[in-house]
């Protein structure tokens, strides 16, 4: 676990993007995010990369092959980086599949890349198992992927307020309080594209995918859903 010095008024919270499966707006909600907010630190909850070919469970033969798939996730991910050539992100699933992949055949991680090599990732980009900030109110937020689909639990249990990604379905912010302050949980959604093959898998739950992300302004989240209209698409405003 990481804690991070100083404090932190403006918080872009980045759910899950899963590039090259990610939605095709992306990078434009995002930035129109930037410019609204102007965060003073960027987070992304992890599965910045799907690796479907990577992954351990049944693969999509229409779907692109290992190589494929990583070189056009990187090439989709270009303009991110030009756009927050500096970010924090948490270790994730997806994101781990480099190196569960090479533990399943034998391969020691000093044989293997780093990830933000792999990634071809800006300096600036630093990965973290989880992160404690501390916001502009001198409260603290507790960020990881995903350790819990009930956010409020988790928040008690670590006794401060938590931000989560990984469960694409739920986009919400929950409350509860006792003797030292109030506190949340947020569940952030993702940034995906719900009709690639990659995502098969969810046309068979009732539940769809909420796009979107989350803003921690002052020590508050804030839920920013990412309207589509009829054909998918983001409509280009907050």
């Amino acid at each position: 676990m990481s804690i991070l010095r100083g404090q932190y008024s403006s918080i872009l919270v980045i759910s899950d993007l899963h590039f090259p499966y990610n939605h095709a707006d992306v990078v434009a909600f995002l930035k129109a995010l930037k410019k609204k907010y102007k965060p003073d630190l960027v987070v992304s909850l992890g599965d910045e990369v799907d690796l479907h070919a990577f992954s351990f469970h049944e693969k999509d033969p229409d779907l692109l092959s290992p190589g494929d798939e990583l070189k056009t996730a990187i090439a989709r991910l270009q303009p991110l980086y030009n756009l927050f050539p500096e970010m924090l992100l948490v270790e994730s699933n997806h994101g781990s599949l480099v190196y569960r992949r090479g533990k399943a055949f034998g391969l020691p991680r000093h044989v293997l890349k780093a990830y933000s090599a792999v990634l071809e990732a800006p300096v600036g980009w630093k990965w973290h198992s989880d992160l404690i900030v501390t916001c502009s109110d001198n409260n603290k937020v507790y960020i990881c992927h995903g350790r819990s689909a009930d956010g409020l639990k988790l928040s008690q249990s670590m006794g401060m307020s938590c931000v989560q990604g990984h469960y694409h379905e739920k986009f919400e912010v929950r409350y509860w309080a006792n003797k030292l302050g109030l506190f949340w949980s947020a569940l952030a959604g993702c940034l995906i594209e719900n009709d690639s093959l990659a995502f098969a898998y969810n046309k068979l739950n009732l539940k769809r995918p909420v796009i979107g992300t989350i803003v921690i302004i002052n020590g508050q989240p804030k839920l920013e859903p990412m309207i589509l209209n009829e054909h998918g698409r983001w409509i280009g405003t907050l």
